[in-house]
C-alpha cells in the first residue's frame, strides 16, 4: 500500500482554483450540449422520489456527483492525468447512484428514461471536456464541495450557544463513564459472533497508489484485508433485539428484519493523516430495535447498530480504530498497542477520548456491547472459547436496493435518513443543528458532533485529534 505526501499546486493553478473556491456562486459553468443537458434532467425528474443521497450532485454539472474524498482531493488534482481521474470519479458516482435510483423505481415508470448509453456519452463527453479546461475544471471543483448537515437555522433558534456548554458536560459524562470501564469478564453468557471465513495468514500485497495519491485496492485485496480485521463481536445478549442481523422489505412492502444469516456490511474508505493518504475499512452492524428502557425512553426505537471503522497503514495494520452509532452519535477512538500515532484534543474541536488497546495493529478487535441499548463497552483483542454464532460480509450499498415487492426500494430516505428510525431525543436534540438527531443515517450523511461540526466521512476529521511525532 502506498501513501504520498500532498503536492503543492502550480501558482496559476492555485490562483484559478481558489478564485473558484471564493466565488463559486457567482462564477456560471459552460452549458452542456443541449441533448445532455434534457437527457439529465428527464432522469432527475423521474427518479425525484427515490433520489439517492450518498453523493452530492454538482449544480450546473449533471453527470457528476461529489463526496467528501473528492471534494478534498479537487485542490490535489494539479495535473492533466489527476484531473482527469478526479473527474472520472465524479462521474463514477453518478452512474452508480443513478443505476441505484433508476433500479428502485417501479417497472412502468422506467420507460421514459433516457437511455444509459446515451447518459454514459454525456458523462465522458464532460470529463474530457473539463480535463482540458482549466478554468471550468475550477469551476467544478468549487461546485464539488459538500454541503454541512448541519442546519445553521436550527443553531440560531434554538439558541445554541446556550447550549453549547450543556452539550460539553454530557459528552464529558459519558466519556467518564466509558474511562472507568473494565474488562468483562469472559463467560458464556456473552453472544459471539465471528466471520465465517477463514483468516488467511498471508498479508495482502502492498497496495498502488494512484495519481490522486489514494491507495487502490484489488477485489481480492479488499477481501483479504476485510477478512484479517473483522472484529469478534461478544453482546450481552437479553432478547431477539440484541441479535445482529439485516433489514428487509417483507411481502407486503412493510420493513422488517432478518437474524439468519447474521451479515455484517462492508465498505472501504480513506483517511488522510499528517498529510498522508491511508485507506479504511468500515464494518455496520444492525440490530432490529432499540427497546424502550421505561415508560418515556428518548433514545428507543427501530433500528440500531454500530460502525467499526479501523484505518491501516502501507503494511495493512491498523494504526487507529473508531466507532459510531449508526446515527452519527458516541463517536470512539481506539489506538493499538504498537500505533505511532499520538492524541491530541484541538481546542476547536468537540472533546473526544482516545484509549491505546493492548491488542496489536495486526490483530482483529474483539468488540463488547451492551445489552439493549448495544453501546460499545470495551474493545481487546481475546476470543471466545465457547461455541459462537458466524456472520458473513455484505456490500453496505446493497441497503440502497433492497428486493421490494414493487422491485427494488433504498432502506433510505431521500435525504439520507432512515425513515421510521426517528427517536424522540430529537425534539431535545434540535438546537444542535443535526439534523433528526438519533435517527439512522446513511453512509456520508453522519453528522457526528454535537459540539462545532463534524462528518464521520470526512478524510480530515481524525487528522484533528491524531499525529506522528516527528
Amino acid at each position: 500500500m502506498g501513501s504520498r505526501q500532498r503536492r503543492s499546486l502550480p501558482s496559476h493553478h492555485a490562483i484559478l482554483l481558489a478564485a473558484a473556491v471564493l466565488s463559486g456562486c457567482a462564477l456560471q459553468p459552460p452549458a452542456a450540449p443541449d441533448a445532455c443537458g434534457r437527457a439529465f434532467a428527464r432522469l432527475r425528474s423521474a427518479t425525484a422520489a427515490v433520489r439517492d443521497a450518498q453523493y452530492h450532485p454538482l449544480a450546473d454539472f449533471p453527470g457528476l456527483r461529489s463526496d467528501r474524498v473528492l471534494a478534498v482531493l479537487a485542490v490535489e488534482a494539479t495535473s492533466p492525468a489527476a484531473r482527469r481521474l478526479w473527474l472520472q470519479r465524479l462521474a463514477d458516482n453518478d452512474r452508480e447512484a443513478a443505476a441505484i435510483e433508476r433500479g428502485n423505481l417501479a417497472a412502468g415508470e422506467r420507460t421514459e428514461l433516457p437511455e444509459p448509453a446515451l447518459l454514459e456519452g454525456c458523462r465522458r463527453r464532460q470529463v474530457e471536456s473539463l480535463a482540458n479546461d482549466i478554468h471550468s475544471f475550477a469551476r467544478a471543483a468549487a461546485a464539488a464541495r459538500i454541503p454541512s448537515d448541519y442546519r445553521p437555522w436550527a443553531r440560531t433558534l434554538g439558541l445554541y450557544p446556550l447550549l453549547r456548554p450543556l452539550y460539553r458536560r454530557s459528552i464529558a459524562a459519558w466519556q467518564r463513564e466509558a474511562a472507568a470501564q473494565q474488562a468483562p469478564a469472559d463467560t458464556a453468557a456473552w453472544l459471539s459472533y465471528r466471520l465465517a471465513e477463514p483468516l488467511g495468514d498471508t498479508p495482502p500485497p502492498p497496495l498502488r497508489t494512484d495519481v490522486l495519491g489514494l491507495p487502490q485496492a484489488t477485489a481480492e485485496q479488499l477481501a483479504a484485508l476485510f477478512a484479517r480485521h473483522a472484529p469478534e463481536l461478544r453482546i450481552a445478549a437479553q432478547s431477539a433485539a440484541d441479535r445482529p442481523g439485516a433489514p428487509l422489505f417483507d411481502r407486503r412492502g412493510r420493513r422488517g428484519f432478518a437474524r439468519d444469516p447474521a451479515l455484517v456490511y462492508r465498505r472501504h474508505a480513506w483517511s488522510r493523516l499528517d498529510g498522508r493518504w491511508h485507506l479504511q475499512l468500515i464494518y455496520q452492524w444492525w440490530f432490529s430495535e432499540r427497546p424502550a428502557s421505561g415508560v418515556l425512553d428518548l433514545y428507543a426505537g427501530e433500528l440500531d447498530g454500530l460502525l467499526w471503522r479501523v484505518t491501516l497503514d502501507e503494511r495493512g495494520q491498523a494504526i487507529l480504530f473508531d466507532a459510531i452509532h449508526p446515527c452519527g452519535c458516541w463517536h470512539a477512538l481506539f489506538l493499538p498497542a504498537d500505533s505511532p500515532l499520538q492524541f491530541r484534543q484541538p481546542a476547536d474541536a468537540e472533546q473526544r477520548l482516545a484509549r491505546r488497546l493492548t491488542l496489536a495493529g495486526r490483530q482483529a478487535a474483539t468488540l463488547w456491547l451492551r445489552a439493549g441499548d448495544h453501546a460499545l463497552l470495551w474493545v481487546d483483542g481475546r476470543r471466545a472459547p465457547y461455541p459462537i454464532h458466524r456472520y458473513r460480509l455484505a456490500e453496505l450499498d446493497e441497503l440502497r436496493r433492497l428486493p421490494h415487492p414493487a422491485g427494488r426500494r433504498s432502506l433510505y430516505g431521500s435525504d439520507g435518513l432512515v425513515p421510521g428510525s426517528q427517536r424522540l431525543e430529537r425534539w431535545i436534540l434540535w438546537p444542535s443543528g443535526v439534523v433528526s438527531p438519533g435517527a439512522m443515517r446513511q453512509w456520508g450523511r453522519h453528522a457526528s458532533a454535537f459540539v462545532g461540526e463534524a462528518h464521520f466521512d470526512d478524510p480530515d476529521l481524525l487528522g484533528r485529534y491524531f499525529h506522528t511525532p516527528k
